[in-house]
């Protein structure tokens, strides 16, 4: 757990990790500086099989609203890493889109009511 970024890094039966390190703590903080540095990130890196060298990889992001949750399976764990950060700001993006249209459909419909 790094407590500068409150993220945390979780990589079982690998041996080399430190790009994975690294890419993820780019992450964290662009997830921090972009929606808040309250945001907690959890990375999970796993073997899904051992005879198919499979890896899960997940990535949990508490802190805005409602927890986001991605998980993908994969070969390369460097690729199936940058797939899981991608869905994870897709779906950020589409909590906070939900929030900005909420507000403006507020704004709109209280002119009309009167």
């Amino acid at each position: 757990m790094n407590q500068e970024l409150s993220y945390e890094f979780y990589a079982k039966d690998l041996s080399q990790t430190e790009a994975l390190k690294q890419y993820s703590e780019h992450a964290a903080k662009e997830i921090k500086s972009n929606y808040g540095w309250d945001t907690e990130v959890h990375f999970h890196i796993e073997p899904e099989a051992k005879d198919k060298h499979l890896f899960l990889v997940s990535m949990t992001v508490f802190g805005l609203g409602e927890p986001i949750v991605v998980k993908k399976v994969g070969k390369r764990v460097m690729a199936v890493l940058r797939k899981v950060r991608k869905a994870v700001m897709r779906r950020i993006h589409q909590i906070s889109q939900k929030k900005i249209s909420s507000r403006r459909k507020h704004f709109i419909k209280e002119p009309f009511a009167s």
